[in-house]
């Protein structure tokens, strides 16, 4: 078992997906646990105890996120450095891919990302098709709500407590993509690491030539010779479809076509997929991704 999955564990709830959710805002330090009152216990009772516990102006943490940021650089953080965050709470970047996002120039942005990490905010993770640009994270739970929930004045608007129903409704999406579903694919890179032959899991990005598009792979296993051994994809409460799965063959021909396995990580799969008769397909649910745990 590796420190993510025990982390997990500690939070002491059998849904894997609500154990999800819940660690990826407060992990599993024992006095936030406390503080967020009775935990939900299934998935479904997530999001109100999200507006409840989180985005309720008398909550325990609605500040604690607004100042999340400024706490940890111990100042206001500047316009530059706040689009810097604003975008790799979106999805990890490449420095080239911050500045294209934000506009900054690349010596400021390499400036600039050494001091959000050494706050405690981001970490470089590594870019196994280019290990000199590594992909640019989030690591600051209260920060990442912060960002995916607070945008375009919002955090003015849940601190008057009038419309939350609405709100929640307006940015929930942004709750699940921005907060939720980095923590699973986390949950599944750390997993597929459990392969013997495996030296790293990372997520990678891989230009697609013909149709002029990047295509990100969540799931990209490597060996200590440095040859891929798995590529997975990961879907966060949706059902996966067949063509998800074809998309990541794809990309794996556009790498050559190595052989290995491939993992469909997902709540539910479609018909079509379940009846796939792929020797190197896995399909694999989030009880796989968190042993020892009950429905």
């Amino acid at each position: 078992m590796n420190e993510l999955q025990a982390s997990l564990l500690a939070v002491g709830v059998p849904d894997v997906e609500a154990a999800v959710a819940i660690h990826a805002l407060l992990g599993s330090d024992p006095a936030l646990l406390a503080e967020a009152g009775d935990l939900p216990q299934r998935l479904t009772l997530v999001d109100p105890w999200v507006k409840s516990t989180f985005l309720h102006p008398d909550g325990p943490f609605l500040e604690r996120a607004a100042t999340a940021v400024a706490d940890a650089l111990g100042e206001e953080p500047t316009a530059n450095l706040d689009a810097i965050l604003n975008q790799i709470t979106v999805r990890p970047r490449t420095v080239a891919d911050l500045r294209m996002t934000t506009g900054l120039e690349t010596a400021e942005i390499a400036a600039i990302l050494p001091d959000l990490a050494e706050a405690g905010l981001v970490r470089p993770d590594t870019n196994p098709l280019d290990f000199d640009n590594p992909f640019w994270t989030m690591d600051h739970r209260f920060a990442r709500f912060a960002y995916a929930m607070f945008a375009d004045g919002h955090l003015q608007r849940w601190r008057r407590g009038y419309i939350t129903d609405k709100l929640w409704q307006m940015t929930h999406a942004r709750f699940d993509r921005y907060v939720c579903r980095p923590e699973f694919n986390r949950l599944a890179r750390e997993w597929a690491l459990g392969d013997p032959a495996a030296a790293a899991s990372t997520r990678i990005v891989v230009p697609d030539p013909r149709f002029k598009q990047l295509r990100t792979i969540e799931i990209a296993v490597w060996n200590e010779e440095g040859d891929p051994i798995a590529f997975g994809t990961v879907r966060w409460k949706f059902k996966m479809v067949l063509n998800q799965y074809k998309r990541l063959r794809h990309v794996r021909r556009l790498l050559g076509d190595p052989p290995t396995r491939l993992y469909c990580v997902a709540p539910r799969v479609d018909a079509a997929l379940a009846a796939e008769t792929d020797p190197d397909l896995y399909l694999i649910g989030p009880q796989k991704l968190l042993p020892r745990t009950e429905s």
